[in-house]
């Protein structure tokens, strides 16, 4: 009896052990190569993007997030079901991990499938401070691969985010590297007339916006997985394999 006991309470710990996983991260300084430019930004264990975090549903984690930056810090568990203490959202859940200290995020892991995780302080994110996660379901998948890949896209400026938001508030059309000509005034209204082309100016005027201004920053990298267009980001397969690739747009 005593032994039949023993046993079931091995299976129990052994059970609990494997329910359980506890992780290191540290926010770092690190240096991000583009391929077009090389730049100073924040990353996650040494490296921007940070490591694919694996977890299993069902488990509870244990993640203890180490603030080697001289700013505060903070980690957002981008779209996981947990308590909104654990959300790494300074201010609201809360305070933020201060310089030289360790904050442990603890708690249960409720869902399957492909997130990612990302600093919630300043311009942290942008400048490098995300990576992604993994979580493989309890039961068996419903589909069967060979491998799988994380695809994470996001992007780089030269400039910093504080840099960014600074000339942006100073100019809105700061980065904006199509701006009309003189020139382009004219050719339009060869092609469409006077009247119709200064109403189009006027228009455009009124909006204070530029007529391309479609998005408000030019001049940056597409990056997969950290690496620029020229440094050829590729992941491997046999010819016949079926591949499971798991994108995440973390673009800025």
């Amino acid at each position: 009896m005593n032994s039949r006991l023993g046993s079931v309470l091995l299976s129990l710990l052994m059970s609990a052990s494997v329910m359980a996983g506890e992780y290191n991260l540290t926010v770092d300084r690190v240096e991000i190569d583009t391929g077009d430019f090389v730049k100073n930004g924040i990353g996650y264990n040494g490296a921007s993007p940070g490591p694919v975090m694996r977890f299993k549903e069902g488990e509870n984690v244990k993640i203890n997030v180490t603030n080697n930056l001289d700013e505060m810090t903070s980690i957002h568990w981008h779209g996981l079901i947990l308590p909104f203490d654990q959300d790494g959202v300074p201010g609201i859940s809360f305070p933020g991990i201060k310089p030289g200290e360790t904050f442990t995020y603890e708690f249960p892991i409720q869902q399957a499938g492909t997130y990612w995780f990302h600093s919630h302080s300043g311009f942290q994110e942008p400048d490098g401070a995300y990576g992604s996660i993994v979580i493989e379901p309890e039961g068996r998948e419903p589909f069967r691969y060979d491998r799988e890949y994380v695809v994470q896209l996001t992007d780089k400026h030269p400039h910093s985010g504080d840099r960014i938001m600074r000339n942006l508030k100073m100019m809105p059309d700061y980065y904006n590297r199509e701006q009309q000509t003189v020139g382009e005034f004219f050719s339009d209204v060869s092609e469409n007339g006077l009247m119709n082309t200064v109403r189009d100016r006027m228009a455009w005027g009124g909006m204070r916006m530029m007529k391309a201004d479609v998005e408000d920053l030019q001049g940056f990298t597409g990056l997969i997985n950290g690496k620029g267009p020229d440094q050829n980001w590729t992941g491997l397969f046999e010819p016949g394999e079926r591949i499971r690739l798991r994108f995440i747009n973390s673009s800025a």
